[in-house]
């Protein structure tokens, strides 16, 4: 969930609890003046009534003046000496089937010229509580409407301060590394924003400093490396033609030889996958895929034959592509060396299947399931094979340099490598 989304979020729904708890107070504000102007009517209308007793007025003739419902009766003995205010609800006479009324009364009891009275005095609330009712649906209304105003104001105007923050994001996603090109970011007079820019400016400056620096390291000392490499290489296959060695000197030229053949091997690797993200392949011919697999299974013939390997070929169709004839030929190098070194030392298999958009390498072999999270993993050396852990990293630059797709798969002794073109 983005910022903005989650803090508007939040936003509203503190807005909707702050204006609830606001209808909520004011119609209890409303409700409470309106008992209040009640109950003074009704002590007014109270003395009114005393008043006209003590002049010798009939109830009958001041009751209509008065506006209000009022019960008077004498009773014998005074119990009530004090205003006692009761609010209830009735059915309103007028209509039965719809509507109550709210009424509150006044009951008292008053001494006039030695005779007791007993007093009620009623008024209806319900004209009241209607007007409190009109003014909490139009508080809600206006809460509804305020609420969706400062919802979609807190979107614009967050998305106009936030703008350079995600303007900043969008740089960071497109800027490449590889390329020698600064960060450019809108001018932004927020502060935090600013400082946010000129960290992320120095941050990739460094880091692309540091990427060419390492890169041109590793460049330098791989080419510079192949020279000595060769001479070194060249002597030890003079130096073991020689017969006036024992046994034990002879082994260890061996073995200095194959280290030095390896650590050869190494290097052209690592020239070979520096020169891929360079792109310096960008040379290309039109090469028709099923005539290459045969061109390269007859170079490794030898091979094959050698440890008796049956090669099965499933060409479903022809498929001819625009690449670069060096990248093609390490490609399928890559994937039949490692096809019939790691296969069965006899009787195994190696199953090519050519399809309309892709083509597949399967083999059977002696080494278990790779795990796919470091298949392609440079160096991720497997213990029964010895490679280099190249191979596998080569094919994957190819494939990704064309914008193709390899996938992996093992089952019952037969590993599978699958590329679509």
């Amino acid at each position: 969930m983005k910022l903005l989304t989650k803090t508007n979020i939040y936003t509203t729904i503190t807005t909707v609890l702050l204006f609830a708890m606001g209808i909520f107070i004011v119609y209890q504000v409303i409700l409470l003046k309106l008992d209040r102007e009640v109950d003074k009517q009704l002590l007014s209308a109270k003395e009114k009534i005393v008043k006209g007793l003590n002049d010798g007025i009939s109830p009958n003739e001041f009751f209509s003046n008065l506006g209000q419902k009022v019960y008077v009766k004498k009773i014998d003995k005074q119990t009530v000496f004090d205003n006692q205010f009761i609010e209830y609800i009735e059915k309103n006479p007028e209509d039965q089937n719809h509507g109550n009324i709210t009424q509150r009364e006044l009951l008292f009891q008053t001494t006039v010229n030695d005779k007791i009275y007993e007093v009620t005095v009623c008024i209806s609330l319900s004209e009241g509580k209607k007007i409190g009712d009109y003014i909490a649906v139009v508080v809600l209304i206006f809460l509804v409407i305020s609420v969706i105003i400062l919802f979609l104001l807190n979107r614009l105007i967050s998305a106009f301060i936030w703008s350079p923050f995600y303007d900043t994001l969008s740089n960071i996603k497109t800027w490449n590394i590889k390329k020698n090109k600064n960060l450019d970011f809108k001018n932004t007079d927020i502060d935090e924003f600013h400082l946010l820019n000129d960290t992320v400016k120095d941050l990739t400056r460094q880091i692309q400093s540091d990427y060419h620096n390492l890169k041109e390291f590793t460049e330098n000392v791989s080419h510079e490396a192949q020279t000595p490499l060769s001479i070194i290489s060249t002597k030890l296959e003079l130096l073991m033609q020689e017969t006036n060695y024992n046994e034990k000197q002879h082994k260890l030229l061996v073995q200095t030889y194959n280290a030095t053949q390896r650590l050869y091997k190494l290097n052209e690797g690592l020239i070979l996958l520096t020169r891929i993200e360079n792109k310096q392949f960008v040379e290309t011919n039109s090469i028709e895929l099923t005539q290459a697999i045969n061109e390269k299974i007859e170079v490794l013939e030898d091979f094959i034959e050698a440890k008796q390997i049956t090669v099965e070929k499933v060409f479903n169709t022809q498929i001819t592509k625009e690449v670069n004839p060096v990248l093609m030929t390490i490609l399928l190098n890559n994937l039949f060396i490692n096809a019939i070194k790691y296969n069965l030392e006899e009787n195994g298999i190696i199953r090519i299947t050519v399809d309309e958009d892709s083509f597949t390498v399967e083999n059977t072999s002696y080494v278990d399931k790779i795990d796919k999270q470091f298949l392609f993993d440079r160096f991720n050396k497997n213990s029964i094979s010895g490679s280099l852990g190249l191979g596998l990293s080569l094919i994957k630059k190819i494939v990704d340099f064309y914008n193709w797709h390899v996938t992996y798969s093992y089952k019952d002794g037969t590993h599978k490598f699958k590329i679509f073109m």
